[in-house]
């Protein structure tokens, strides 16, 4: 798919500068062409059948308190993720036929103030600066952890299929899409704009941000152009090995885990998430950055870390489900 035009002024930067530099990566291994599946006509997201498979997951960096390690080896029952982020179409019917109650006052960079804060009467429809302003085809946002969950109730009571968010150990398995780098294509962090929408020079050319992120938002900018200011319409990169669009950048997407860090020994190892402890989970773990987040976080093995009910013009979500044997056997080998 083009990219198109730029739908949307950038408002903010993500991250913070670190004067690191991704080393260059080998290529993927090739993989034939992905399952798809769909379980209805109606809005269902088309689902890629992701193989089993085992990896490195983690990596042994991050920032001040927030650490991506240990690293530790993780063996991947097959699965399916959705292709393309939630969007804003999906995401509208799920509440024209649930009545679901959605997050309001989102938090959204303010361009009067140059700050992100809750903005009275926010939500997906209206989430802010450069994300979208709720068209169809762009990845809904200000949608909290708890938003997301509903949706997959909804989405696996309306096919019979069960539909939850994936683990983060599924999410980076994915990402990675059986490459162990930085990030998931040949060259780093310096090809990003031919494969994600990132932090980049289109974003740039928009002088608020250099007013939020100051000389850190600066530094942590990509330069070159992946041709969208804000968000941008889902599948406008290129897919990876395993038929996903837009795991790096565009927006945050929710997991299933209860976000510890560092990994705890406890920490499941066969892709199940991290369970929440009895007394609730103060905060979920959110991969993949965004297309303001600083080079730094839109690493795949990068982990955010929000409280549940957070919702931000930023954070969005794609869903998963499992397979049946007969679905993972259809898939590639």
């Amino acid at each position: 798919m083009a990219k198109g035009q730029v739908l949307g002024l950038i408002a903010a930067a993500g991250g913070v500068a670190l004067g690191w530099a991704a080393p260059v990566m080998a290529k993927a291994a090739p993989h034939p062409v992905p399952k798809i599946l769909r379980d209805c006509a109606d809005g269902c997201p088309a689902m890629a059948v992701i193989p089993a498979g085992a990896f490195l997951m983690g990596a042994d960096a991050g920032e001040d308190g927030r650490p991506e390690g240990p690293v530790r080896k993780v063996t991947i029952r097959p699965f399916a993720m959705a292709t393309l982020e939630v969007t804003n179409a999906q995401y509208a019917r799920f509440i024209a036929e649930t009545g679901h109650v959605t997050g309001t006052n989102c938090r959204s960079f303010v361009r009067a103030t140059g700050k992100v804060e809750e903005v009275p009467g926010a939500d997906f429809r209206h989430p802010g600066t450069g994300a979208g302003e709720g068209a169809a085809n762009i990845p809904v946002v200000c949608v909290s952890w708890r938003d997301a969950t509903a949706y997959v109730a909804w989405l696996a009571k309306k096919t019979g299929k069960p539909y939850r968010l994936p683990s983060e150990a599924e999410w980076e398995y994915a990402a990675r899409a059986g490459t162990q780098g930085d990030f998931p294509w040949a060259g780093g962090g310096a090809a990003a704009c031919t494969y994600a929408n990132v932090l980049d020079a289109d974003g740039m050319a928009d002088g608020a941000l250099a007013v939020f992120g100051g000389t850190g938002g600066l530094a942590a900018a990509v330069a070159c152009h992946d041709g969208f200011a804000g968000a941008a319409p889902v599948g406008s990169y290129p897919a990876n090995a395993f038929g996903l669009h837009d795991m790096v950048g565009n927006v945050w997407e929710w997991t299933q885990d209860c976000y510890y860090a560092p990994y705890r020994p406890e920490t499941p190892t066969d892709g199940r998430p991290m369970p929440a402890p009895a007394a609730g989970c103060d905060r979920r773990a959110v991969r993949g950055g965004s297309w303001i987040s600083a080079q730094f976080r839109n690493r795949v093995s990068w982990r955010g870390r929000d409280p549940e009910d957070q919702t931000t013009w930023i954070f969005g979500f794609r869903v998963a489900r499992d397979v049946t044997p007969a679905e993972a056997r259809s898939a590639r080998r």
